[in-house]
């Protein structure tokens, strides 16, 4: 378990680090939670993912218990801190995020560390067949 999530940290990492999108004029932002920030003064929430609670514990298949919430927060905050993040309002109170030009709401679900709400279906089943993150 710990293996995996430092391998899709560190993936995760990466693909923020080696993408080349940039953002000048980088908006203030404050994350509440693994799926939920406050940005240009707004408390929004990101499309299409549910984040386990910030304080909840997750258990794998086998019996280890692990702080998925905290996971989430923090992959989210890695997001944020990068200096291309920006938002795109989808919906009233709901946010598209980029870093790097990356939909960090797509990524953490494909990192098994949220659950798909709306257009994250596919890799939110990629993600359980694998059994990474939330699914393992």
């Amino acid at each position: 378990m710990r293996v995996i999530l430092a391998v899709s940290t560190l993936a995760f990492a990466l693909a923020l680090q080696f993408a080349t999108s940039f953002h000048a004029n980088a908006a203030e932002t404050r994350v509440i939670d693994g799926d939920s920030l406050v940005y240009e003064g707004r408390t929004l929430e990101i499309w299409g993912i549910i984040a386990p609670s910030l304080g909840e514990t997750c258990v794998t298949r086998n019996n280890e218990k692990w702080r998925c919430g905290e996971r989430a927060f923090e992959a989210l905050s890695q997001a944020a801190s990068d200096a291309s993040f920006a938002c795109a309002e989808e919906e009233p109170g709901f946010v598209v995020c980029t870093a790097g030009g990356l939909d960090v709401g797509l990524l953490m679900v494909k990192e098994g560390l949220v659950r798909s709400r709306q257009d994250y279906k596919g890799a939110e089943a990629r993600a359980r067949e694998a059994g990474i993150g939330l699914w393992e």
